[in-house]
C-alpha cells in the first residue's frame, strides 16, 4: 500500500463511520451533555465533563464529512501533479511543487500513525 492509498482508506472509514452517526446535528448543551436534534424523540449523550461535550459537537459527523472531502481534493491534487510528472511535463519548479504537496500528504497521514497499515517511512 502506498501513501495515498493508505491516506484514501483512512479517509474512507472515517467517512463511513461519520454516515452511520449522521442522522442529525450534535450539540452541546449544559452540564456536559450532547444533544443530537432529531425530529422524534430527543438524544442525550452525557459526557465527563462541558469541553468533553463541547469536543463531541465540535467534530460531529457533518464536520468529519467536510474534512474528509477536502483533504481528497489536496489526494486528488497530488495525485493529478502525480500524472502530468509522469507524461513527461518535469521542470524542477514542477518537481519541487510536487515535493511539497508529498511532505503535506505525510503530514496528512500522522494523525494515522498507530494504524497496522501506516509505514515509518512515510513520517515527515
Amino acid at each position: 500500500m502506498d501513501l495515498v492509498e493508505f491516506l484514501r482508506a483512512r479517509l474512507a472509514r472515517d467517512e463511513q463511520i461519520a454516515r452511520d452517526c449522521a442522522s442529525a446535528p450534535w450539540r452541546a448543551t449544559a452540564a456536559g451533555t450532547i444533544n443530537i436534534d432529531t425530529d422524534g424523540p430527543a438524544h442525550v449523550a452525557k459526557a465527563e465533563n462541558d469541553a468533553h461535550a463541547e469536543h463531541i459537537a465540535r467534530h460531529d459527523p457533518a464536520r468529519t464529512l467536510a474534512e474528509a472531502a477536502a483533504l481528497r481534493q489536496i489526494v486528488d491534487d497530488y495525485e493529478k501533479h502525480a500524472w502530468i510528472l509522469d507524461q513527461g511535463h518535469r521542470t524542477p519548479e514542477l518537481e519541487a511543487a510536487q515535493n511539497v504537496r508529498e511532505s503535506v500528504l505525510r503530514l496528512l497521514a500522522l494523525p494515522y500513525a498507530a494504524h497496522p497499515a501506516y509505514q515509518e517511512e512515510w513520517r515527515p
